[in-house]
């Protein structure tokens, strides 16, 4: 589905007059990073936003126990945004987004007591969604903009969890399936960009 959005983007682009492109970085909830390009007209753009090629690794040693948990995951976005000037150094956006999330969870949990209650779980999940897009940029000057926009929208995921239990055992494995949905407004849904407009 991404590749065929892809490849209907860039035709419908190669069609039109391209006067204007932004590129920049973005962030959601204070906490994650991503880039931001895009590139059309002064009335109406195309998106490339990656939310964020994440990761993280812990470990947690006692005497005999020891937690690793590792995690990673990324988001690409895609859409088309239409603009309209309200006010000086003022640009109302709005449109909508299509994406993709990937994200794979590791939790290792190693007992060498007597108990040897030895674990080891681990998540995949794939998440398409689409969100619709309503902002403002305000322009600092012909080649800075700083924007702010809500995306409300829809996703769907699935996936599979695969559960280990080695005690007194050489391992039970579990495996199963995962799907739900996500729709609705949280504080990750809101967007904050800085761009460089070329």
């Amino acid at each position: 589905m991404v590749l065929l959005c892809l490849s209907m983007s860039y035709f419908i682009m190669a069609q039109e007059t391209v006067n204007q492109k932004e590129a920049g970085i973005s962030f959601s909830n204070l906490n994650n990073f991503g880039l931001t390009f895009k590139t059309g007209t002064e009335k109406s753009m195309w998106r490339f936003n990656t939310l964020i090629i994440s990761g993280s690794n812990s470990d947690k040693t006692a005497e005999n126990i020891m937690d690793k948990r590792n995690d990673m995951g990324f988001n690409i976005r895609l859409g088309k945004e239409h603009r309209k000037e309200t006010a000086e150094n003022l640009e109302l956006r709005y449109g909508a987004d299509i994406s993709f999330r990937y994200s794979h969870a590791k939790n290792e949990f190693s007992d060498k007591t007597a108990n040897n209650e030895d674990l080891l779980s681990e998540q995949t999940t794939f998440e398409p969604g689409i969100y619709l897009v309503f902002g403002l940029n305000y322009v600092l000057n012909e080649s800075f903009v700083i924007g702010a926009e809500l995306l409300p929208g829809f996703s769907y995921f699935t996936g599979t969890t695969v559960d280990k239990n080695y005690y007194n055992t050489n391992g039970i494995e579990v495996k199963s399936d995962i799907s739900g949905f996500h729709y609705g407004l949280s504080n990750s849904s809101v967007l904050i960009t800085l761009a460089y407009r070329f």
